[in-house]
């Protein structure tokens, strides 16, 4: 098969109609990268098809489609690093031809080594190849996805040590489901290099098919809203809020909760189920690693948690895991108490802090915002030179949705059954309900591709709501009469306070200890409040939103285990790709490249004697321990002086 980078396909394909196969991240970059010089004319995709999805301005088509609008020679690129292979096997059965009907385009050297990821091979070999030992029955499982990332560094350091400790032997499992022939090669002998002796094939033999049919019947016939979702049990394991966590990440909500595209999510997931519930309960597993360990990862996380198998998200925090695992979030309900333990002097500085830095943050300051948001933050005094909201005395009411494919359970329990998508829906209804009220919804300045074509679909489900301009500044929304904002547990429950707008919030969130925004605890209180706008006598607490300001981003330390400079120098490493794009950077063999660069033998045995301590401090976190920063008051005095 032959591979193409960027440059190859603007050579062969300059000015001529393609296809692109692949409605992600991957195909969206494509599409960057050639929409200059190639015309293409839609996007294909098993899963994201459909009535008004589009992607970059193209429609999203399944193949049948495909075939039924080729005239002539439009070739297809196929454009999904994970589902290369699954796709291009596809195609092959469908009766296309390679390198004729269609090509693989491979601008990250996923499934081709370049020169640096072969040097990376032989480094990470030279460290890790005296810890080399003999296969045992027993197993560390640790995340393997193909991507060039630098996430080889902690599974490296992490699972040796758990090899040596248990005298086990290290496999991978291949993430979000995909299949272990669509592994790279190139990624494999990364891992192989640093010890991993396999990866686990999660296909299903007859036996488990048949178990995972008899369950989807059962389960299937259950199903016809959230809540069904959020109960379903296998095994007796609860997975219905890690299926929502997955569905809502991965896939585009369907409104028609019997339509065939939930079918076959709902297979797929039992089929995941049922394989990693054998494998777990019928294997010695001394210890899982994961990468994040929410959405798809938590169909294993529930199952070696069951069975009582320390494990433990690894890959952008260190933490142990839990049931319904959302992070250390948790701590945000405990802020109210830890402020009281600080001496009177801190408090008077946290105040006056935070007095600061949410003025400029008002101001359009970034300074707090997390970097993803930094380039786009709307909190800006740049006004449209139009009126945007609608210019009478009716209620004004911004919805503000999250994004989509961060994990939509980040802070716990939501009055929602725990799905953006309900939460939305159920406003929607209301938008018809309520005659005297303006809606409008702001989306998140971090949108992507999937946010845009959801919230699309949802706005002409309920045109009652308007879609605000993405770079509006919620101080021109106040000028013009904005009352309200809504969101599940949004970062807006801590700027739009400050301007002075009521913020109602739809499940657990990090302000909720403090009483400056609106918290109802269920979905009849919810509905009272939005249904009374006009008798809310309005929170003006600002003394404990400066209390939660300073707790949250100066007192606590939300980075208990600081592994980002445990394993890293250059702050650019241990990004993800989002992350990463803020700097104009993608995913890559640069990475290795780097990471060779500030390697040394001392800070490698420094590090190694570390790793016990630091699963020492993962296992003991607490989250009503108040975990500060390293800050001297006096300093601080200094500094306010």
């Amino acid at each position: 098969m032959r591979f193409l980078d960027c440059d190859e396909c603007k050579e062969i394909f300059a000015g001529r109609e393609i296809y692109v196969f692949g409605a992600g991240v991957d195909g969206e970059k494509l599409y960057q990268k050639l929409a200059d010089t190639v015309n293409i004319c839609a996007f294909i995709d098993n899963k994201r098809y459909g009535k008004g999805n589009y992607l970059c301005g193209k429609e999203i088509i399944n193949l049948e489609q495909y075939r039924q609008r080729k005239t002539g020679d439009q070739p297809i690129i196929v454009a999904a690093y994970r589902f290369m292979v699954d796709i291009s096997e596809q195609l092959v059965k469908e009766g296309f031809v390679p390198e004729k009907d269609f090509f693989i385009w491979d601008d990250h050297c996923i499934h081709h080594a370049n020169t640096i990821a072969k040097q990376y091979i032989k480094f990470m070999s030279d460290i890790w190849g005296e810890k080399k030992r003999e296969q045992t029955d027993r197993i560390v499982l640790v995340p393997f996805d193909s991507r060039h990332d630098q996430n080889s560094v902690q599974y490296a350091y992490l699972s040796n040590f758990l090899a040596e400790k248990y005298d086990a032997s290290i496999y991978g499992f291949c993430r979000y489901g995909a299949s272990v022939e669509n592994a790279s090669s190139v990624v494999f002998d990364i891992y192989k290099a640093f010890n991993v002796v396999g990866l686990i094939d999660s296909s299903l033999n007859k036996e488990m098919q048949k178990e995972s049919d008899d369950i989807l019947r059962q389960v299937w016939e259950n199903l016809y809203t959230w809540k069904d979702w959020k109960d379903l049990t296998v095994y007796g394991i609860c997975f219905g809020t890690t299926v929502i966590r997955d569905f809502l990440r991965e896939d585009l909500p369907d409104y028609d909760m019997r339509s065939q595209r939930i079918y076959n999510f709902i297979k797929k997931t039992i089929d995941s189920i049922v394989f990693w519930y054998h494998y777990i309960m019928e294997h010695d597993i001394v210890t899982v690693l994961l990468a994040d360990g929410v959405c798809w990862e938590g169909y294993i996380r529930d199952i070696a948690i069951t069975k009582e198998i320390p494990t433990y998200a690894v890959e952008y925090t260190m933490e142990r895991a839990y049931l319904d695992f959302h992070g250390r979030t948790d701590a945000c309900l405990y802020y109210k108490e830890m402020w009281q333990q600080l001496t009177s002097e801190e408090q008077r500085y946290g105040i006056q802090w935070a007095k600061e830095r949410i003025h400029n943050r008002i101001k359009g300051n970034s300074v707090d915002v997390d970097k993803t948001s930094e380039k786009i933050y709307s909190f800006s005094q740049k006004f449209k030179e139009d009126r945007i909201l609608d210019n009478d005395d009716k209620i004004k009411i911004i919805i503000c949705p999250h994004i989509f494919e961060e994990d939509s359970v980040g802070h716990g329990e939501q009055i929602f059954d725990n799905s953006y998508m309900e939460w939305l829906c159920h406003l929607g209804e209301l938008s018809e309900k309520t005659p005297d009220y303006h809606w409008y919804l702001k989306m998140h300045p971090c949108s992507r591709r999937r946010d845009v074509m959801i919230i699309e679909n949802y706005v002409k489900r309920y045109p009652k709501i308007k879609i605000l301009p993405l770079d509006i500044s919620p101080i021109q929304l106040k000028e013009e009469g904005a009352d309200f904002a809504l969101t599940v547990h949004g970062t807006i429950g801590h700027e739009y306070p400050a301007i002075g707008i009521q913020v109602i919030n739809a499940g657990n969130n990090p302000h909720i200890a403090f009483d400056f925004t609106w918290n109802p605890k269920t979905k009849e209180e919810y509905d009272h409040l939005i249904m009374n706008l006009s008798d809310l006598e309005p929170k003006d607490n600002m003394e404990e939103l400066y209390q939660f300001y300073s707790m949250h981003y100066l007192f606590y330390d939300r980075e208990y285990i600081p592994y980002t400079t445990m394993f890293y120098d250059n702050p650019l490493l241990p990004l993800c790709m989002g992350e990463l794009e803020v700097y104009g950077k993608e995913l890559g063999t640069w990475k290795y490249e780097e990471y060779m660069k500030e390697w040394t033998v001392d800070r490698h045995m420094k590090l190694w004697d570390e790793i016990e301590d630091l699963f020492q401090k993962m296992d003991c976190w607490k989250p009503n321990i108040f975990y500060r920063k390293n800050i001297e008051i006096d300093y601080m005095i200094g500094e306010e002086g």
